[in-house]
């Protein structure tokens, strides 16, 4: 007798490698759902039977802080052997001669690209330039998110700043 090789078992690894593959979608389908949205909480005052009377509200109800999204760039030169003490009075010198760009102002990010050598010394440099900025400054720099980088086109001792400062603005309301 010849006995013949039935192929039930790989019909049946199909069937179930089918279930799986329409398991994934199923759950990468649920997943990429944006979440429902939440219902407004009425207002004091709506839906009662006797209206009072109430001012408008004003255009802008709460204050929403942000970062600008155009950043402020200075640029300079410092002496990247320069000991903390110097740098710190180079880096003063120089943003005060932007005294009229940063006054009043806190910044809410910083992008120092700084340019000594090879990319480690660069990055360096900006890092000691921040430091130095945040103590020459401390109500615009102290709290600010401070990125290093280094600048592989400027020559060496080039400090370029891009500085992101926090803006105030009106959150719209939801009843117009």
């Amino acid at each position: 007798m010849i006995s013949r090789r039935s192929s039930a078992p790989s019909l049946l690894l199909a069937g179930w490698l089918f279930a799986d593959l329409l398991l994934g979608l199923t759950i990468i389908m649920l997943g990429a759902q944006a979440p429902p949205p939440i219902p407004a909480k009425p207002l004091a005052g709506k839906g009662t039977a006797s209206p009072s009377p109430s001012p408008s509200p004003s255009p802008c109800a709460t204050r929403a802080a942000g970062v600008a999204a155009k950043p402020t760039k200075i640029s300079f030169r410092v002496n990247s052997g320069a000991s903390d003490t110097e740098l710190l009075g180079t880096v003063r010198r120089e943003l005060l001669k932007h005294r009229k760009r940063l006054a009043g102002r806190h910044a809410g990010m910083v992008l120092t690209f700084g340019a000594s050598g090879g990319a480690g010394e660069g990055v360096h440099l900006a890092t000691r330039v921040n430091a130095a900025a945040s103590k020459a400054f401390p109500n615009i720099f102290q709290t600010a998110a401070t990125r290093n980088f280094h600048d592989l086109a400027a020559p060496s001792g080039s400090i370029s700043m891009e500085i992101y400062f926090v803006s105030g603005g009106c959150s719209p309301t939801t009843e117009s």
